[in-house]
């Protein structure tokens, strides 16, 4: 059985921890400094360890802290690991050069999952010029796993695929805001969003054009056409694209830093 060890337990790792838990080819051992997080894996039922122990039993490491603390943290290890190690980082603007000179061991890869890896939906994007089977297995186990030959698109992965998903809950957040001025109080809001999202994508699901979606919606002169026209009008897929893009051009000022 392989060891996977968790170096950082927060929101993203507790995603990937959850999704790989039901796969019984790995071992899953977690360290963190933070004490909620430390309470959340004894909760999980998953091993503990010092940074030394993880990173001496883990055969596979997976470093999930912010970018800011990824350079001190990869001197702390450089002592303890060997280089036989796959070391995955998922930390946004760190680049493969700057990962391979701080830790100065170990087999490296960068890998960008988003947060549906906790149902084994995610989408990961991985860059390395190591041997990829074993992590494209991993991945591929949470959900899609994608290969990219050029580093740069990690940083639109890392806005597109990673960050988007807060963009939509904040869509679907006024959403049910305004829900709660149309149900009455017995019926839930959360229970009418699942079932309107399903319904999107059961319309997209076979490969429909979108445009063609959206015209069968439409019609001359309606209220979906006038609601169409002040999203127009707003320049809102300009927004939303803007959007993708800062959050693509703060990972590469990452890499900066």
């Amino acid at each position: 059985m392989r060891k996977i060890g968790f170096i950082g337990c927060g929101h993203m790792a507790k995603a990937l921890i959850k999704g790989l838990k039901s796969n019984k080819s790995y071992e899953i051992l977690g360290h963190d400094r933070n004490k909620t997080n430390i309470v959340w894996l004894e909760h999980e039922k998953i091993s503990f360890c010092t940074l030394k122990e993880i990173c001496q039993k883990s055969d596979i490491l997976m470093i999930c802290v912010k970018p800011k603390d990824m350079y001190d943290l990869c001197f702390e290890m450089q002592s303890y690991v060997g280089k036989e190690v796959k070391i995955i980082s998922i930390a946004a603007g760190i680049t493969l050069e700057n990962l391979q000179t701080a830790l100065s061991a170990g087999k490296i890869y960068r890998a960008m999952p988003n947060i549906g890896a906790r149902h084994n939906l995610g989408i990961t994007s991985i860059f390395s010029f190591e041997e990829k089977d074993e992590i494209l297995d991993i991945f591929n186990y949470l959900g899609k796993a994608l290969v990219v030959e050029d580093e740069d698109k990690i940083n639109l992965h890392t806005s597109l695929i990673g960050s988007t998903p807060a963009f939509y809950f904040e869509i679907i957040n006024e959403f049910e805001n305004r829900l709660a001025e149309l149900l009455p109080d017995d019926i839930a809001r959360r229970d009418i969003t699942l079932l309107f999202l399903t319904s999107l994508i059961s319309a997209i699901q076979n490969g429909e054009n979108l445009d063609d979606l959206i015209q069968s919606i439409k019609s001359k002169g309606g209220t979906t056409e006038a609601g169409l026209n002040i999203l127009y009008d707003k320049g809102f897929t300009s927004i939303f694209s803007e959007a993708i893009n800062t959050a693509k051009n703060r990972a590469a000022e990452l890499s900066m830093d």
